[in-house]
């Protein structure tokens, strides 16, 4: 990659809110080593289990073949609604945070999430963060306590504490959004009704979050969005049934379509629908693309692989700052910042990372590929 321009895959958990567009980060693939399993690739990107196993059919999650290819479905529509405090969307599994810092664009981190056993649904709606708390003690159910009467009334905090080292309280009866003490069930219908995170992304979100803050729970198993030119579809499959209805599909994309489709345009509609991989995909053009403002990167480091990355990325995302990586299928993984459109904050945020980290930043343009489009044909 020349220091003169940024292009290729760039992935994140927290991005600059699009201005324009419904759509963040990019798909990302990973190369597995025999030694691993799925699980082990889905917390390094930061996605959940369901939801690579879903954008992997056919892969055994449990048996991967060294140098195997596993898509990292890292490309997201944001849900429909008020872009503002939390967001989870059950169908999906994933958790949408909005910030907006005193200094800077505003900003978008997401997390995937476990949630309750049967989905949850009745918890459906707004509430909000009543209570932030550190290495929180958890009162056990009744119901869980007689299936293991060795549990005792309130577990203190601890490794054994399956809340894990933050929770926040919702004005919702019996629901938390918390760590957790088994981290390879992130990502799936687990719970008994709260809402559980990695315990690197709770970290994160406890010390962003604050008190009073809205918490909406959706449940869009198809979301459709606008990003560079392109029409973006993500579908996922119903937990209750295993297929989607591709007639009432159709209607819903008649009814949000502003232009008349192609054939292959509504191939890529149906393809969509049957597989319901949960990736976001592009379905058709638009009659004209969007004038995108000019921006720059900040260029922190080079690493070797996207783990020794993340770490660094995790401490900056605490300061409400979007992080980002490039190249890591290379080998050569470059941990960026960005991007800005307004030089006199980025300059400030290039102060802030040097006082923090001891790196000293490099200002390189924001040049991204047309990746939807060239998807497209």
């Amino acid at each position: 990659m020349s220091l003169f321009s940024l292009t290729g895959q760039v992935n994140a958990t927290t991005y600059v809110l699009p201005s324009q567009g419904d759509v963040i980060g990019q798909v990302q693939y990973a190369s597995a080593k025999a030694s691993e399993s799925l699980q082990n690739i889905a917390r390094r990107y930061d996605v959940g289990f369901d939801e690579i196993k879903a954008a992997n059919p056919g892969i055994d999650p449990l048996s991967l073949q060294e140098g195997e290819r596993i898509v990292i479905p890292s490309r997201y529509i944001l849900p429909k609604g008020p872009r503002e405090g939390i967001v989870i969307n059950l169908a999906e599994k994933r958790l949408y945070h909005y910030t907006r810092p005193l200094m800077g664009p505003p900003l978008v981190s997401t997390y995937p999430v476990s949630i309750g056993q049967d989905g949850k649904t009745s918890l459906l709606g707004t509430y909000k963060i009543t209570k932030r708390v550190r290495k929180p003690s958890w009162t056990v159910p009744a119901s869980t306590r007689q299936e293991n009467p060795s549990l005792p009334a309130i577990m203190p905090s601890g490794p054994d504490n399956p809340l894990g080292e933050y929770a926040m309280e919702l004005n919702a009866p019996g629901c938390l959004i918390h760590g957790t003490n088994k981290p390879y069930t992130i990502g799936m219908n687990v719970s008994l009704g709260c809402v559980r995170l990695y315990p690197e992304d709770i970290a994160v979100l406890a010390h962003r979050s604050i008190k009073d803050s809205p918490v909406r729970i959706v449940n869009e198993a198809f979301k459709s969005g606008y990003m560079n030119g392109a029409l973006y579809f993500e579908i996922h499959k119903p937990e209750a049934s295993g297929d989607l209805n591709l007639a009432a599909l159709v209607n819903k994309v008649t009814a949000i379509i502003p232009q008349q489709l192609w054939r292959d345009d509504w191939e890529r509609v149906r393809l969509a629908g049957k597989e319901a991989t949960g990736v976001a995909i592009p379905i058709a053009r638009l009659h004209s693309k969007p004038q995108q403002p000019r921006s720059w990167m900040l260029q922190l480091a080079s690493f070797k692989n996207y783990s020794s990355a993340r770490s660094l990325m995790l401490q900056l995302e605490e300061l409400d700052l979007p992080v980002t990586t490039s190249g890591c299928e290379t080998g050569k993984c470059k941990a960026l910042a960005g991007p800005f459109t307004d030089l006199e904050y980025m300059k400030e945020i290039s102060k802030r990372i040097k006082w923090i980290t001891r790196i000293k930043t490099i200002t390189i343009p924001y040049q991204p590929e047309d990746e939807p489009l060239r998807e497209l044909g």
